[in-house]
C-alpha cells in the first residue's frame, strides 16, 4: 500500500467517525416521544463514501455509485469533489440529475456540510465524471451522511 493510498483510508477513517457522532440518540425531540426502529448507520457501514477513479481523454466513467438499500433511505451530509479544465461531472440522485458540476465544490479532505439542506436519495446516488481534455485525470468524488430505515426516517422528518 502506498503512503497516498493510506492517508486516503486515513481520512475515511476520520470521516466515517465524524458522520458517526451525529448519530442521533433512539429517542429524538425534548418530549422523547419518537422512537427509532432502528439507529441511523453511518454511510460508510455500506459503501465507502470517498471515490475515484482515471478517466481517460474523451471518456466518461461513474465514479461514485451507491444503491441504496431497500426500505432505506441515504440523507447525505457532505459533498466534496476535485475538478479539472475541461472536464464536468453528473450529480444525479434517484436517477434525476441534480446538478451538471462544473467547478470544485469543497476539498476531499474538508467536505462541504449539507446536511441542513435534507437532500436524501430513497434509490440511487451516482456522480459521472465527463472528460473533454487531453490528458487523463483522477476524478474524486465524496458523499458522506446517514442511511435511515425510511420509517423511522419519515417520524422524524416529520417534526421538522
Amino acid at each position: 500500500m502506498s503512503l497516498e493510498e493510506g492517508q486516503k483510508i486515513a481520512q475515511a477513517i476520520l470521516q466515517a467517525q465524524m458522520i458517526a457522532r451525529e448519530i442521533p440518540p433512539a429517542t429524538i425531540g425534548g418530549d422523547g416521544k419518537i422512537e427509532l426502529k432502528e439507529q441511523p448507520r453511518p454511510l460508510s457501514y455500506y459503501y465507502r463514501p470517498h471515490k475515484y477513479k482515471t478517466v481517460e481523454p474523451g471518456t466518461h466513467e461513474i465514479i461514485y455509485d451507491f444503491n441504496v438499500p431497500g426500505n432505506r433511505v441515504f440523507h447525505i451530509h457532505q459533498v466534496a469533489n476535485n475538478w479539472f479544465r475541461d472536464t464536468f461531472s453528473e450529480w444525479k440522485l434517484d436517477g434525476v440529475r441534480l446538478e451538471k458540476v462544473e467547478r470544485w465544490i469543497s476539498s476531499i479532505n474538508s467536505p462541504l456540510v449539507i446536511k441542513d439542506r435534507f437532500l436524501v436519495a430513497y434509490h440511487n446516488v451516482k456522480w459521472i465524471t465527463y472528460n473533454n481534455s487531453d490528458s487523463a485525470i483522477i476524478s474524486e468524488a465524496l458523499l458522506d451522511g446517514l442511511v435511515w430505515a425510511l420509517p423511522d426516517w419519515l417520524k422524524v422528518r416529520g417534526r421538522y
